[in-house]
């Protein structure tokens, strides 16, 4: 399945580094590009990374969302964290299960079988949702500058964008 190929693909070419975030959370998301120069990135990178990757490699981009959701660690009462992750949206279905590619898991899962994770909201080239609702957005995708900023260095980088679908891993680290 090429969700699965490309989510192992990715989570294994980038090495986790979220200190340049975690130190200035206004730096700029980097495109596929600038991640694989640099070999490293945090989840926004590999949440960026496998959307513009799928779509070169033909999905419709109105089934792929960049979510940013909060994660829980252990019990109902356990730490919360903010993290990015995408979803994947099963075509002509309301209410479908989305599947969730993250970088923290190579396994590719339904949302429904992630419940971890609580989807505040998602966006990609169209706009924005609350949650992973479907219909129309409920305001402009460029709302979020830093999302606006990759998509104008996307456009002056198009087509060299994509991550090789080769699965074997080149680089090491925890994500």
């Amino acid at each position: 399945m090429l969700l699965a190929s490309l989510n192992v693909s990715v989570n294994h070419r980038i090495v986790y580094d979220g200190e340049p975030r975690r130190s200035d959370p206004a730096a700029p998301w980097a495109a596929p590009g600038e991640v694989r120069e640099r070999g490293s990135g945090d989840c926004v990178d590999y949440a960026v990374a496998k959307y513009f990757s799928l779509v070169a490699a033909g999905l419709p981009a109105a089934q792929l969302r960049i979510a940013y959701v909060e994660t829980q660690a252990g019990a109902p009462d356990g730490h919360r964290q903010r993290h990015m992750v995408l979803a994947w949206l099963p075509p002509g279905e309301a209410d479908g299960d989305p599947l969730i590619l993250d970088n923290l898991v190579d396994a590719v899962h339904p949302l429904s079988r992630r419940p971890d994770l609580r989807v505040l909201i998602s966006f990609n080239e169209a706009g924005i949702w609350h949650g992973l609702e479907r219909g129309a957005p409920a305001r402009d995708a460029r709302r979020i500058t830093a999302w606006a900023r990759v998509l104008d260095r996307m456009d002056s980088m198009r087509p060299a964008i994509a991550y090789s679908l080769d699965s074997t891993r080149t680089v090491t680290g925890s994500r």
